[in-house]
């Protein structure tokens, strides 16, 4: 009886583990900040040192990336995670997961799948995030 319930607590355990985790607050207004172009909000949520790499390589601080939504040549559909993973170390969370990209850069249309890291570290001024970091992902191959 013993030996059936503790087989049954790690299958518990083990099948949890295989479920996606809820996007934290924090992440979850930094996607629709970054969405709607909310300057004021990703002015406050980013950290001063932010930086951002997109899924084409291309590397970010706060104040280039915050500066291509203001000034309209970057614009970005609704950011919606998936296969979301959050792991916390101290004050520092870290959220990885996958988003369909649909984005405009300087009049030409980007679309993909990425995965994604979003780091953010918690201080005496609240959550701020620190770091983003995308890999588009290769289409699937057709059969």
């Amino acid at each position: 009886m013993v030996l059936r319930f503790l087989v049954l607590a790690f299958l518990l355990v083990v099948a949890s583990g295989a479920q996606a985790d809820e996007l934290p607050d924090t992440a979850a207004q930094w996607a629709t900040a970054v969405a709607a172009a909310d300057i004021p909000a990703l002015e406050k949520m980013l950290a001063d040192d932010y930086v951002h790499i997109h899924g084409t390589g291309l590397f970010e601080d706060k104040k280039k990336f915050i500066g291509a939504l203001q000034d309209g040549s970057r614009k970005y559909d609704p950011i919606i995670f998936e296969e979301v993973t959050v792991r916390k170390f101290g004050a520092t969370t870290i959220v990885t997961g996958k988003f369909k990209l649909k984005a405009v850069a300087k009049g030409k249309t980007i679309e993909g799948v990425n995965r994604a890291t979003i780091v953010i570290v918690k201080g005496d001024a609240g959550d701020k995030v620190v770091s983003f970091h995308a890999a588009l992902l290769p289409p699937p191959a057709s059969n």
